[in-house]
């Protein structure tokens, strides 16, 4: 199923994509955690093949964002995992459905 995707999306999307070639990678890691005091809070990041690939991405990127691209059918969920003690500390991996056809902008 295709739906409409944000400026936002659209760079991840492209972003993830030439990512995953350079890398030889299938998955992404979508990572979040608490950093424990303030003026810290809640930290996140997206991996691929082991390293940070955020930095890549709109600074306004979300979770959500990834999702959209879950819906659109170009990451599909593998696993999900949220440390019991912590619901900040979560990692989610993604396999990516469709990298060579999309091209990169970056």
């Amino acid at each position: 199923m295709t739906v409409a995707l944000s400026e936002t999306q659209t760079a991840m999307r492209d972003r993830i994509a030439a990512a995953v070639r350079r890398a030889g990678a299938t998955t992404i890691v979508y990572c979040s955690e608490w950093l424990g005091y303030l003026p810290f809070g809640a930290y996140h990041w997206v991996e691929c093949g082991g390293a940070s690939i955020s930095g890549e991405f709109p600074t306004e990127w979300a979770a959500a964002d990834l999702e959209a691209l879950e819906r659109d059918g170009f990451l599909r969920q593998v696993s999900a995992w949220t440390d019991p003690d912590d619901e900040f500390n979560t990692k989610v991996t993604y396999a990516v459905c469709a990298p060579t056809t999309i091209r990169a902008t970056s």
